[in-house]
């Protein structure tokens, strides 16, 4: 198999080495409106937004509590805290990067038995060293940065005991601290924290609306591949083929380019499970979604597997017209609510009588990364302003049985000062075969 690599991956991977992807001036400010003094995170989505890291537990241990934490402080955004083990901190930390701008505490244990007592970071090394002549350049780099901590006071028993440790030395022992995951404020409550500490999902997302200039070009980068994969698939569709011959090979036409499938959606059907065939003279929709490094693509696009019926091809007409209309309103201050309101306006008033589900989500770290509105516990969508930085998409699949088929359009833009753009290339909404 044939690789694509993308001309920005080198400067992309360099840039994540550096930095965490958030917007930090955006961090402060939704800080600053919630009261927030600062954050301590442990998702391993936040800990990499925050410091560019993926913890090892969330691609081995996914559900279980984090060990490895990431901390911002709105007073002094630009200096991060790191709290993990001592091996992972060697083992996964030190790979990829070279950064002074993160304060470390590291531990021994996980757990939280109540010992608060720093002690100084060992000297000796992390893994049994061998001959020296003979060790790899990762194992040089990985004890050069695990080097740098030796002789630190910022090693502690376990893994509770390094998350107080962190919060004192950053200044985090008081005041409001938001938190996403529960053993979080647990440890603060055990060690009688005597601030407050507040759950903060909601307050991280409202945070990932508004991307930085390094998440634009993840989701370009992400967006691009996952348009070329799905592409691919839509020009490779015959009469005959299963949905999940289908959505198998979208999952090689996107690790092809670089990009890991999440989903695609043939015909209205998502499920993995689906045998059924596609038909000649059938209309079909076809929506992909595909993440590079945590960030994602989302893209759809109408297939005509040989002549559609006049129902299908209107419809197929109508979505591509109705995107085209939205994306031309498209503009910071808009709500979800009057984006939808837009394009059934523009799609009857044009004469179509297609139904149409115009439905605006923001995507980034997830095909929908956007804050919820709390009903009992659950979340339902809000009406979200638009603001400059955000990238969204806008669903325009035709809802309408017995007419043939599916159909879908959908691109990914960033909203701008004045308006929006696409940031991958715009492609005809029909796919005919």
């Amino acid at each position: 198999m044939q690789t694509v690599t993308h001309p920005d991956d080198e400067g992309l991977l360099n840039a994540l080495g550096r930095t965490g992807p958030i917007n930090l001036a955006r961090a402060v400010a939704v800080m600053e409106r919630h009261g927030l003094d600062g954050l301590v995170l442990g998702d391993p989505v936040n800990v990499f937004h925050a410091l560019g890291h993926w913890p090892q537990i969330g691609r081995t241990r996914a559900g279980q509590p984090p060990g490895t934490f990431a901390l911002i402080v709105r007073e002094r955004p630009e200096q991060f805290g790191l709290v993990t083990s001592r091996f992972l901190h060697h083992y996964s930390w030190a790979d990829g990067r070279d950064r002074n701008d993160v304060a470390i505490w590291l531990y021994t244990m996980l757990g939280d038995e109540g010992d608060e007592t720093v002690g100084a970071v060992p000297s000796t090394p992390v893994l049994p060293r061998g001959d020296d002549a003979v060790r790899t350049a990762a194992e040089r780099h990985r004890d050069a940065i695990s080097g740098r901590e030796a002789g630190a006071m910022t090693a502690l028993h376990d893994a509770g005991g390094a998350i107080v440790a962190a919060m004192r030395g950053l200044g985090l022992w008081q005041g409001r601290i938001g938190y996403d995951h529960p053993v979080i404020a647990q440890v603060a409550g055990r060690h009688e924290h005597p601030g407050a500490m507040v759950q903060a999902d909601n307050v991280l997302r409202e945070i990932r609306l508004v991307k930085s200039p390094l998440e634009h070009a993840l989701m370009a980068r992400a967006a691009i591949a996952n348009v070329d994969a799905l592409n691919a698939v839509g020009h490779a569709v015959r009469a005959g083929a299963t949905h999940a011959e289908l959505q198998a090979l979208f999952r090689v036409e996107t690790a092809v380019r670089g990009n890991t499938a999440v989903f695609l959606n043939v015909d209205r059907v998502s499920s993995e499970l689906s045998r059924l065939q596609v038909a000649d003279g059938q209309t079909i929709m076809l929506d992909g979604v595909s993440q590079h490094l945590g960030y994602h693509g989302d893209f759809a696009r109408t297939v005509f597997i040989g002549e559609p019926t006049r129902a299908a091809a209107k419809a197929a007409e109508a979505a591509a017209f109705g995107w085209q209309a939205v994306r031309e309103q498209l503009r910071p201050g808009l709500r979800y609510s009057q984006i939808a309101a837009l394009g059934e306006a523009a799609i009857r008033a044009a004469g179509y009588e297609a139904v149409i589900g115009f439905g605006p989500h923001s995507v980034g770290l997830a095909h929908t990364d956007e804050p919820g509105e709390v009903h009992g516990g659950f979340w339902r969508k809000p009406d979200i302003v638009l603001e400059p930085g955000m990238i969204i998409s806008v669903d325009c699949p035709t809802l309408d049985t017995g007419i043939g088929g599916s159909a879908h359009c959908e691109d990914l833009v960033r909203i701008t000062d004045t308006g929006c753009e696409p940031i991958h290339p715009l492609h005809e909404p029909v796919i005919i075969v």
